[in-house]
């Protein structure tokens, strides 16, 4: 993302330019004393719900509230809608389930509340199915709307199935602006985190993975511990990290009526 500002007879305004999205920007200068909009941000939890994912899902549903009160206390009070994209893989109940944006907490804590993680046999997952959606299906709000989406999964996409393939939807979502956080479970193999790590650097997010007290355990609790070949890493709960990356990218914004 490249920050442009434009000043005139004492008048500033600034626009952001997202790297693949456009080669140009309009920028509308700000009346004298004019108090800046709310940003806007539209953030997605696009999660693998087989059932290894148990722990994770379960700690994301204490922590929405907390996730969400804290974003909403940033400098620049985003006006939030929350989406959620699940998957699992074709032969569980469903491979895909998209729930379109809100702003309605308590309704996402809802739909939050009733995913249950379930199925998935084999150790691939629908992850290029859930992508293609997330993308291409959920009613993303203008071009100004920060649009992020947080990838939580412990394992690589079937690569073997044909039909949408995670590369291309991740120079789709470059195009749209969306920038991917994706965040390693325990378990994820060494082509999981490569892909994880592609589709993170591609649209401008960010790899990070979880820890436990016993890396490869995620029931043994918090901890430090991690499967992957990482060094000089810090440790934070998943709310505060979700929060940390929201905050970073809405730092540049400037500070909410």
């Amino acid at each position: 993302m490249y920050e442009v500002t434009v000043r005139k007879n004492g008048r500033q305004s600034t626009a952001f330019l997202q790297r693949g999205q456009k080669n140009a920007v309009d920028v509308v200068l700000d009346k004298p004393g004019a108090t800046p909009a709310r940003a806007q941000l539209d953030l997605v939890f696009l999660i693998d719900a087989t059932g290894s994912m148990d722990d994770e899902i379960a700690k994301l549903k204490t922590t929405l509230r907390t996730i969400a009160d804290q974003v909403a206390r940033l400098p620049s009070r985003p006006d939030t809608c929350f989406g959620l994209v699940t998957y699992r893989d074709r032969t569980d109940d469903f491979m895909v389930r998209r729930h379109d944006f809100t702003n309605d907490l308590n309704a996402f804590q809802g739909v939050l509340d009733a995913l249950q993680a379930s199925g998935g046999g084999d150790y691939p997952e629908a992850m290029n199915e859930a992508l293609n959606e997330t993308v291409h299906k959920l009613s993303w709000r203008g071009t100004g709307t920060t649009r992020l989406v947080v990838l939580l999964a412990d394992a690589p996409p079937h690569l073997d199935y044909g039909g949408p393939q995670y590369d291309d939807d991740m120079v789709a979502a470059l195009g749209k602006g969306i920038k991917v956080f994706s965040v390693g479970a325990s378990g994820l193999d060494k082509q999981g985190e490569y892909i994880q790590r592609q589709i993170a650097q591609y649209t401008d997010g960010r790899f990070v993975f979880l820890t436990y007290k016993e890396g490869s355990n995620p029931a043994s609790g918090p901890g430090s511990e991690t499967v992957h070949d990482v060094g000089n890493y810090s440790v934070q709960t998943l709310d505060r990290l979700i929060v940390r990356l929201v905050s970073e990218e809405l730092g540049r914004l400037p500070a909410g009526g």
